[in-house]
């Protein structure tokens, strides 16, 4: 599984690490906050130089505990290895358990197999593993049976990670609520944070949902790029196309105009970028065509007020030529 859906899944652990412990409302094993260590089994093996470990755990977070190191009798600390499912794989029946025993072996510390699940038949095979032939598998899964809706918007504010996770499961299954809650969750978290969240939450959701669900998400006035910012999975591709285009013309423009004159010219053009691919990543998500014709005339377009006003006219117009009326 990888793109938007997969990588924000993995964040939510990074920010809230004991997120499945919360959520089943088990102790959390350790009274400290693990870090990410994925990139420790990426390095070279010893005795090899070009050898690496691949076909690891998509995130490995650790925990030492607050002597840095683990007790021969009681080990304080933690191994989790999370890995993210958007369909069936059958290859895991054999690299969990593997997973597990070389972390253990590594780290020499309780390991818990964590699996986010998009998929009843994933889900499945990894419950009848665990009571299958040996090796089975250990693993906690999380997935629309074992993760509750999130449908109270204060709780959910309360417990963003939790109400982004729970949004996303529940969202790819049509349960626009969840998903709205867990959007609302997202407001008062810091910008990367938010729009991280976001992106995953949208990813989650069918294409044929997200129009839906932007309905019930209130419009903030003071924030007039909320509702495009929310319904383009490609928002963040065209905000940073847009500033490398911005930062490229402007150094090109600064070497011919001078420094000054050419940063101006560079941030008009890169914010013109920006409001481009917000046009028609809206259009698309609204399921509007964008014939040839029209899409050339809005790439050509360079007037930053024309291009807010076709902006604003995205959210509402059922052909693409309509935004020129």
């Amino acid at each position: 599984m990888t793109g938007i859906l997969h990588q924000g899944i993995l964040q939510l652990f990074r920010d809230e690490p004991w997120l499945a412990f919360d959520l089943q409302g088990a102790p959390r094993p350790v009274d400290a906050r693990p870090i990410d260590r994925r990139a420790e089994v990426e390095v070279p093996l010893e005795g090899e130089k070009m050898a690496v470990r691949r076909g690891f755990p998509d995130l490995v977070m650790v925990c030492l505990g607050p002597d840095g190191r683990a007790s021969p009798s009681l080990p304080d600390g933690a191994v989790l290895s999370i890995e993210a499912q958007k369909a069936r794989d059958w290859r895991l029946r054999w690299r969990l358990p593997f997973f597990q025993a070389v972390l253990a072996r590594d780290h020499e510390l309780p390991c818990w197999m964590i699996v986010v699940s998009f998929s009843d038949e994933m889900s499945a095979d990894l419950r009848a593993w665990s009571q299958g032939p040996p090796p089975r598998v250990d693993a906690v899964v999380l997935d629309v049976h074992t993760v509750a809706a999130i449908h109270d918007p204060e709780l959910a504010r309360k417990r963003p990670q939790a109400a982004v996770l729970a949004a996303a499961l529940h969202g790819s299954r049509g349960d626009l609520k969840a998903a709205q809650a867990g959007l609302l969750a997202t407001r008062e978290l810091p910008e990367a944070q938010r729009h991280a969240y976001t992106m995953t939450i949208l990813a989650a959701v069918p294409r044929a949902d997200r129009s839906k669900l932007m309905e019930l998400i209130p419009k903030d006035e003071h924030d007039p790029l909320w509702e495009i910012e929310m319904n383009s999975g490609t928002f963040h591709l065209g905000l940073e196309k847009g500033r490398k285009e911005g930062q490229e013309e402007g150094r090109a423009q600064g070497r011919a105009q001078g420094r000054k004159e050419g940063k101006e010219e560079g941030r008009a053009q890169g914010q013109a970028a920006v409001l481009t691919e917000m046009i028609l990543a809206l259009l698309e998500v609204r399921g509007v065509t964008v014939d040839a014709t029209s899409e050339a005339r809005i790439r050509g377009e360079s007037s930053l007020a024309r291009l807010r006003a076709w902006a604003a006219a995205a959210r509402d117009v059922t052909r693409a030529d309509a935004l020129f009326d």
